[in-house]
């Protein structure tokens, strides 16, 4: 069943649009906190302020000792009853209108600022007031109630933090913005990837991607075509291979035929002509006779020599019999003997008895191929195949030994270039025989040093 995945566009905007909301919460509550910290200080310190002016003021009038001028100043203070910041009120004993303190002074001052309600909740002091009790002779019972207004405080603080707190959206949404245009113009050649990539899955492999801007999307352009490319090559290879390989097995069943025809099936008629004759003669005569069974033994020893020589190419029986250096020497004392023009050295080491028989005719069928493209192509004059069983280190396990058939196959002939040239129908077979048993095959030529053919495969 398909379950619905989030893109990497998606997934990424929306992280970072969660990390830029983080940021406006981070920033709102260091606003809002500085402006709580502002509205409060600044209260504290006016109230403060004036009840420091006020017992300042009583002080200098109580050491005059003038009740006329002290009673002055209490009306004058009482006159104020509110100001900035601050809201004053007056309660004296003989005043029946100003005399219930106690409730009176626990009525909190109602905000009147303007600002958003939210913001007045979140900024607003707690509920302050200061008291100053005077108890003079000739003076009634009097107390001076200085309560914290923040009002006036609470609208500056948002004329100042609404701008703030402004510029932090715009910043963020703007940013945000910018962000999603910028991750979808970086991310929109993904989209034409995943289409190359398709393309492969389906076969084309001809199928190239363009040069992007970023340098990452552009390695993996070139790594893409590269790869494209690798896989192309191996595919006409592979088809040139089957082809070829199609072509060399009905070739050589045709062959087959031809022998079996040409060779076996004119002995076999001989034999049995030979065979009527000798039945059919009424003289019985013994010369007659042995002729006859000479000729039979001749047309035998030929058909036999057919039928080894056909079995030979099929498959050495030498090698099930006697085992690979034996046959290889036999080979190659052959291939000597027929090529008087060039000479193959050959040399082993190690113990081939960890060769399996997959292995045996593999190795046997390369070095067949070798030399065969020898004669072909290299002009040379001498050939050096060795072959060993050492212990080397394994592409599969990191830092591994294990034990390698190693086969190399040399000559001085007239090279070619590696980088430029195209690998012939015998290389390209031997390749694919050592890469069948996960070995590796390294080419090294160059025009006028030979050609260096080293083969490893794993035991």
């Amino acid at each position: 069943m398909f379950k619905p995945v989030m893109s990497l566009r998606f997934r990424l905007n929306l992280f970072i649009t969660l990390l830029f909301a983080l940021v406006f919460i981070s920033g709102s509550i260091y606003v809002i906190h500085n402006a709580r910290k502002a509205v409060k200080d600044e209260v504290r310190a006016t109230a403060y302020l004036t009840l420091q002016l006020v017992n300042i003021a009583l002080i200098n009038v109580d050491s005059t000792g003038n009740v006329e001028q002290q009673t002055h100043v209490l009306e004058k203070i009482a006159a104020l009853e509110s100001t900035r910041h601050l809201n004053i009120e007056l309660y004296r004993a003989d005043d029946p209108l100003h005399n219930e303190l106690d409730h009176e002074s626990t009525m909190e001052i109602p905000i009147t600022a303007r600002a958003p309600s939210w913001f007045i909740q979140l900024v607003k002091p707690e509920p302050m007031e200061f008291r100053h009790v005077v108890d003079e002779s000739g003076i009634p019972y009097t107390e001076i109630l200085i309560k914290a207004d923040p009002s006036d405080e609470i609208t500056e603080v948002w004329a100042e933090s609404r701008g703030v707190l402004g510029l932090l959206v715009i910043f963020v949404l703007l940013a945000n913005m910018l962000v999603y245009v910028t991750l979808g113009r970086g991310l929109a050649p993904l989209e034409t990837i995943l289409k190359g990539l398709e393309g492969i899955e389906h076969g084309d492999y001809k199928l190239r991607l363009p040069a992007f801007n970023l340098p990452e999307l552009a390695r993996i352009s070139e790594k893409f075509n590269h790869m494209a490319e690798v896989l192309n090559c191996s595919r006409e290879e592979n088809r040139f291979l089957t082809q070829r390989s199609l072509a060399i097995q009905e070739n050589e069943r045709r062959n087959l035929a031809y022998e079996l025809h040409d060779e076996l099936g004119q002995s076999i008629t001989a034999i049995k002509a030979v065979a009527v004759s000798i039945e059919r003669r009424t003289d019985k005569d013994a010369a007659a006779i042995n002729e006859s069974a000479e000729t039979i033994i001749r047309v035998s020893n030929r058909m036999y020599d057919v039928a080894r020589k056909m079995m030979r190419r099929l498959r050495p029986p030498s090698l099930d019999e006697l085992g690979l250096i034996t046959t290889l020497q036999d080979m190659i004392d052959d291939w000597n003997a027929r090529h008087q023009d060039i000479f193959c050295y050959f040399s082993f080491e190690g113990d081939m008895k960890e060769l399996n028989e997959e292995i045996n005719i593999s190795l046997y069928r390369i070095v067949q191929e070798g030399l065969t493209n020898i004669v072909k192509h290299s002009q040379a004059s001498t050939v050096k195949i060795s072959i060993s069983v050492t212990e080397a280190i394994s592409s599969d396990v990191k830092n591994s030994l294990h034990n390698h058939v190693i086969l190399t196959i040399e000559d001085d002939g007239r090279g070619f270039d590696a980088d430029t040239v195209r690998p012939g129908l015998g290389l390209l077979g031997m390749r694919e025989r050592a890469e069948a048993l996960n070995g590796t095959f390294n080419v090294v030529s160059q025009p006028g040093k030979g050609v260096k053919v080293k083969i490893l495969i794993p035991l």
